[in-house]
């Protein structure tokens, strides 16, 4: 190690006060969060922290939330009693804090079987540390960490560290989610998402108080880079790579870690029989239809040794890891009752994080009763939202004595039953901060002019997209052989992490104002995936649908399955072909394969089904099945209204054709965006639509190349509007809204990359 123990304690105690932090603020934070640990453990032990306020640094914003996210999912959906959570945020979150804090309340109060939930938000970066083995060490940045100026040492928590901590704990049950990265790009904007990962300090060495805490809990740490704590107890879930980038967003009202937000909402989601690499794929698919490859691709660094032979255990990825779910499904819960009982306040962080964004007034929520599954007859109207709480309108509760008649609780969980989708919304294109005022100028005269878009700056408000100059795209890490030819001079839209969307490159040289207009098709299409985006519900629907994404050639299996999660029978096995195991990241399918959606419905009714995509070329297509073309009065074949008929117990395969019907993936390598959507009706609007785009192809098949996105997508909302409306609340019926009942649609979202 270098120092020795004695030597390291010797020179560690004047460590913080030569960082300039206040005793009074160490004292304050410390007393707060040592009050949380004099209630005794209850199986359930978790220490969050979330840091925005950096002395000397640049602000994050979301890493508050990201607690916030965490704790009420732990409270409200999986028991933990809140006396056994410890928080620490902004200036509670020092290196000693949070340290004692590890060892005072999950070391010492955790013992076997207990389940504990370590979760850090905030900067990391990394260590030159010539004492070590290999030289680089990755870190957590507390609240006190230094800037690593002026050859000042960095106070910083070192991975080793939390690897030593992690290894201490006396229970196999372990989970650490660390909303951080280390990877510095010389920026703390990456488009319209903020970096979280802090320039590291080349020629700097960890504190003495650090090393002399490290020595206390391990004479002998393993020093390891990139990230491999071996032998670990638990689960490490990573926001990123090694090399790659954590980010936070911004939306309308609140700021959270992009990966924080993805993982709990798929843990508000999950059942028992759901994994927790499960989980965690689709998480890492949120975070790329928002981030964009290869900027962030969220990490399982480490899964539980399996159990020995002959104790009957499922292995390890097979659960998620000492969870128990206390509460079933939800999209949220009830945190407090206002208005003598007629208002709930709700927490809905297990919405998608774009319906949480766009909710809507009149959009409803059932309280589910504590301990049941069954829904109360009681209903919860939106009023208003702020950030991931909203005030609801209790309904069905006697006026004159509303707290004797109201049944609605604090803790008590929240599932959607309706949801409200403005029909008005606009597309929200960031400007790039690399552009020349004078170019920002342009662009945002030039966009105004075409209708339901609009601009902001990058970093200052939520956008959807990114626009700039198409060379400053985030490129590095993809193969040379997929970087696409980059006109100088040309400009481009982008995801919000500056990942290129291929095809709206333009000439070099290219003006402003040409390039918008040039913009107009790609910008109809972003807009109508985004309103198809706001439907997505695979945790809230109750119709019966399971879809695998399977590919025949040139090997067939199933990629991915996806289901409806609510609906009230239970799903028969779909897999015609073996269900492939997948690590953590969105799918990868190679470029030429045949690949098809297969349905099954298994409820008590009729569905009907089609497929909008967003292909890896960044075009629109819809697939509708149409197996059996008829021939119309004046001779031209077409399919018919009732092709994408689903009766109970059938299975439909999209695209069709004789059985054998395939699509195939075909282009440039790029990210594939697929919402199979279900109704309880005909889809009579959108099939009017499509019907002047549809032609035989081959075999009969479906694949519609769309020329009028936002029309299709509008149609496509109207149906479900129009499926819905025997059920809705006479509340619900506005023309300035759709309004889409649970029990009348589904739609199941599908991401991923063609390579």
């Amino acid at each position: 190690m270098g120092l020795k123990r004695r030597e390291f304690l010797r020179r560690a105690g004047g460590i913080l006060a030569g960082l300039g932090i206040s005793e009074s603020i160490i004292w304050k934070s410390s007393q707060r969060y040592y009050q949380a640990l004099a209630a005794p453990a209850s199986g359930k032990l978790a220490l969050l922290v979330g840091i925005n306020a950096y002395p000397g640094l640049n602000a994050l914003s979301g890493c508050v939330t990201d607690v916030e996210l965490q704790r009420q999912l732990l409270v409200d959906r999986f028991g933990f009693n809140p006396r056994d959570i410890v928080t620490l945020t902004d200036g509670q979150a020092t290196r000693t804090n949070i340290e004692e804090a590890f060892v005072n309340h999950l070391g010492q109060q955790a013992t076997n079987g207990d389940l504990v939930v370590f979760h850090f938000s905030g900067y990391g970066r990394r260590i030159n540390w010539d004492q070590s083995t290999t030289g680089l060490q990755t870190s957590l940045m507390p609240v006190d960490g230094g800037t690593g100026s002026g050859g000042q040492p960095a106070n910083d928590i070192l991975e080793a560290t939390l690897w030593e901590l992690l290894r201490s704990l006396k229970t196999d049950r372990a989970i650490a989610v660390l909303d951080t990265s280390y990877s510095y790009p010389g920026t703390n904007l990456q488009g319209n998402l903020r970096i979280r990962s802090q320039q590291g300090v080349p020629t700097g060495n960890p504190s003495d108080a650090e090393l002399a805490f490290l020595e206390t809990i391990s004479p002998k740490p393993t020093l390891l880079f990139p990230r491999s704590p071996s032998s670990l107890k638990g689960v490490v879930l990573a926001a990123s790579g090694a090399n790659q980038l954590a980010t936070e967003g911004r939306w309308n009202g609140f700021s959270a870690g992009v990966f924080t937000y993805a993982i709990t909402q798929q843990l508000w989601l999950a059942t028992p029989a759901n994994t927790l690499q499960a989980s965690l794929q689709k998480a890492s698919c949120a975070v790329q239809q928002i981030a964009g490859f290869p900027l962030q691709q969220p990490q399982l660094l480490k899964t539980l040794e399996a159990p020995p032979s002959g104790e009957g255990n499922n292995p390890p990825d097979e659960t998620l890891p000492g969870f128990a779910f206390n509460q079933p499904s939800a999209e949220g819960a009830v945190t407090a009752i206002e208005d003598n009982g007629q208002t709930a306040v709700l927490w809905l962080g297990g919405l998608p994080i774009q319906a949480i964004d766009a909710l809507e007034v009149n959009s409803i929520f059932i309280p589910v009763p504590l301990g049941e599954t069954d829904a109360l007859s009681y209903r919860l109207q939106v009023r208003s939202r702020d950030g991931l709480t909203v005030k609801a309108q209790v309904l069905g509760v006697e006026k004159s004595n509303p707290l004797s008649s109201n049944p609605v609780k604090i803790g008590q969980v929240v599932r959607e039953e309706v949801r409200t989708i403005a029909r008005n919304l606009n597309l929200t294109i960031a400007l790039d901060p690399g552009l020349q005022r004078i170019e920002r100028v342009d662009a945002t005269s030039a966009f105004a002019a075409i209708p339901r878009v609009s601009t902001v700056i990058a970093g200052e408000q939520p956008a959807d997209y990114l626009f700039g100059r198409a060379q400053e795209a985030m490129l590095a890490q993809l193969p040379s052989s997929a970087l696409p030819l980059i006109p100088p001079g040309s400009y481009a839209l982008f995801s919000l992490g500056k990942n290129l969307l291929l095809n709206t490159m333009g000439e070099q040289g290219e003006a402003i104002k040409s390039s918008a207009q040039r913009l107009v098709p790609q910008l109809q299409t972003l807009l109508a995936t985004k309103l198809l985006r706001l439907t997505a519900n695979e945790g809230s629907s109750r119709l019966g649908v399971r879809v695998n994404l399977e590919t025949l050639g040139p090997e067939a299996k199933a990629i991915v399955q996806s289901e409806t999660r609510r609906a009230p029978w239970e799903a028969p096995d779909l897999s015609a072909v073996p269900l492939a195991r997948n690590g953590n990241s969105p799918l990868g399918v190679p470029l030429g394969s045949r690949i098809r959606y297969r349905a099954f419905n298994y409820s008590d009714r009729p569905v009907y089904c089609l497929v909008f995509s967003l292909d890896n070329s960044g075009n629109a297509v819809v697939l509708y099945p149409s197996d059996d073309p008829i021939t119309s009065n004046n001779g031209q074949t077409q399919p018919s209204l009732e092709q994408n008929l689903l009766r109970p117990g059938e299975t439909l395969t999209i695209p069709t054709g004789s059985g054998t019907g395939s699509w195939v993936v075909h282009g440039q390598a790029g990210l594939t965006e697929t919402q199979v959507i279900f109704s309880s009706s005909p889809f009579a609007k959108t099939f009017s639509a499509l019907s002047g785009l549809m032609r035989p192809q081959g075999d009969a098949q479906p694949l519609i190349p769309v020329t009028n996105p936002l029309a299709i997508a509008q149609a496509i909302l109207q149906d479900l509007h129009t499926a819905s409306i025997a059920s809705l609340p006479n509340a619900n019926s506005s023309p300035d809204r759709w309004a889409l009942h649970v029990d009348h649609w589904a739609t199941l979202s599908f991401i991923y990359r063609a390579i």
